[in-house]
C-alpha cells in the first residue's frame, strides 16, 4: 500500500472525528418561529454546553428527528400559569410572567380559569419568540435535558 495515501486517509480520519466532536455547531435557522430575533435563513453559531439557564435559545430535535430552534421560557420544576378562555374552551392562553400578581390581574380582567403547572425535573419549557407562528411547549408540552443540543451563543445578523 502506498505510504502517502495511507497518511492521507489517517489525516482524513482524523479530521473527520475532530469535526464531529468539535464542541462548536454552525446551524442554518429554517422558518420564522424565532423572529424577531432570528430570521429564516440566519446562521447561527451554537455551542455544545451541559447548563442552560432561562432565556437560552437552544438547539434540540423534536419527535420527528427535526432540529429546532426555541428559547427556554421555564426551567425545570418551575411553575407557569395558563388560562382557558370561558368563550373557546379549547384554547389555552400562556401567562408569561408566572408572578402570583399577573396571575390574580389576568382571572380579575378575564374571570377564566386560571391554572397551574409544574415543569417536571430533567425538563424545559421552550417557546419560539414569534408567539403567533411557532409550534412550541405550548403544543407538545416541555422537552427533556437530553433532546437539548446545544445552546446559540452567536448569531450572524442578516
Amino acid at each position: 500500500m502506498n505510504k502517502k495515501f495511507f497518511v492521507s486517509c489517517l489525516i482524513g480520519l482524523l479530521l473527520l472525528i475532530f469535526a464531529y466532536f468539535q464542541p462548536y455547531k454552525i446551524i442554518v435557522v429554517l422558518g420564522n418561529s424565532m423572529y424577531p430575533t432570528l430570521k429564516n435563513g440566519q446562521i447561527v453559531l451554537a455551542k455544545k454546553v451541559t447548563k442552560f439557564e432561562k432565556g437560552d435559545i437552544v438547539v434540540f430535535r423534536n419527535d420527528f428527528e427535526e432540529i429546532v430552534i426555541k428559547r427556554i421560557l421555564f426551567m425545570p420544576e418551575e411553575y407557569y400559569y395558563y388560562f382557558i378562555l370561558e368563550s373557546n374552551p379549547y384554547y389555552a392562553e400562556l401567562i408569561y410572567d408566572n408572578s402570583y400578581r399577573t396571575m390574580l390581574k389576568f382571572y380579575h380582567i378575564h374571570g377564566d380559569n386560571i391554572f397551574e403547572h409544574k415543569i417536571p425535573k430533567d425538563e424545559y419549557y421552550v417557546v419560539g419568540d414569534n408567539h403567533s407562528n411557532s409550534d412550541d411547549s405550548r403544543r407538545f408540552g416541555p422537552i427533556y435535558k437530553e433532546q437539548l443540543m446545544y445552546k446559540v451563543i452567536k448569531w450572524i445578523s442578516s
